[in-house]
């Protein structure tokens, strides 16, 4: 039983800054930035990152995050609802206790 995750919701599509979620900021992609504070809380059994792309998966893992799935295209478009990766993180983890969403763009 996964008490509590922590949840990352990073597609690969972006109309304002094509590839945010890994552009480099001092030194480290954008996402690594979250995965680590979520990783450094006590609040957070697992960090998830919900992608649908093979490379934001790759550096995720890269900084110890699980992605134990990839999130299908029908919910990684720009107008897709913002709770639709959540309703589908807790599909695809059906014995998680409670989730904390974190947003990429928003590591502090």
């Amino acid at each position: 039983l996964i008490k509590t995750i922590g949840i990352i919701p990073a597609r690969k599509g972006s109309k304002g800054l094509p590839g945010k979620n890994i552009k480099n900021l001092c030194g480290k992609p954008l996402i690594a930035w979250t995965i680590e504070n979520a990783i450094n809380t006590n609040l957070i059994d697992e960090v998830v990152v919900s992608t649908d792309s093979e490379e934001i998966a790759e550096i995720a893992k890269s900084f110890s995050a699980e992605v134990p799935f990839l999130r299908p295209k029908e919910i990684a478009q720009d107008e897709s609802p913002g709770i639709d990766p959540v309703i589908h993180a807790l599909e695809m983890l059906p014995d998680v206790e409670d989730l904390i969403l974190l947003q990429p763009t928003s590591p502090l």
